[in-house]
């Protein structure tokens, strides 16, 4: 059975179960909510996958007109990160849907959802941003290197670091903010109402 499925056959137990009519409203409001953030999760996905398959075609054929041996570490890592990346992203939506289709089970789902996503973008900075951050210094660097194999930076170059340098500043800090604003105060709502769950089945 499908997380879609069992999405629907939870939507449905939510709605007969009567037991307590403010905890299964609440659980309906949380249930829209994740169903919004699995969307834009989606989408996110769709993006960043589409764009990292895209470009190792590109950084493949780089190597070939590759300046040297810096330059083509460089090329080999991008295309490296453009391999890992989708499947980092894919792996944070990977999650083992059990067989029971209690309520119960259906948040534990999104907790364990919740919790993959948050540390996908605590960790940004280790699986996404270095590597193309050193990717992008060894490929610029080592289209400069003179007869001796030194990277000779010029001025222009600097500036463009610079302004990488400030990017993956915003990028680490517009991910860690996603972290802390937008999957922790629905991770603490799911543990709420599991607890609120068992709670009431220990009644």
């Amino acid at each position: 059975m499908k997380l879609d499925d069992l999405k629907a056959d939870w939507k449905n137990e939510i709605t007969e179960s009567g037991n307590n009519v403010k905890l299964t409203e609440v659980i309906e409001a949380l249930m829209k909510e994740t169903t919004k953030v699995d969307k834009s999760i989606k989408r996110r996905d769709i993006l960043e996958i589409s764009i990292a398959l895209l470009l190792i075609p590109v950084w493949s054929w780089k190597l070939f007109y590759s300046a040297g041996v810096m330059q083509s570490l460089g090329l080999w890592i991008a295309i490296l990160a453009c391999i890992y990346i989708p499947y980092r992203l894919l792996k944070a939506k990977r999650v083992h849907v059990p067989q029971d289709e209690s309520v119960l089970a259906y948040l534990e789902v999104e907790k364990l959802k919740l919790q993959n996503q948050k540390s996908l973008l605590e960790t940004i900075a280790l699986w996404y941003i270095s590597p193309l951050m050193i990717a992008i210094v060894l490929i610029t660097a080592g289209a400069t290197v003179n007869d001796f194999g030194i990277p000779q930076i010029p001025g222009q170059l600097m500036v463009y670091y610079s302004f990488c340098a400030l990017l993956v500043v915003g990028v680490y800090l517009l991910n860690t903010r996603a972290a802390k604003k937008k999957f922790q105060p629905l991770l603490d709502k799911v543990n709420q109402r599991i607890s609120e769950i068992n709670e009431t089945s220990a009644q």
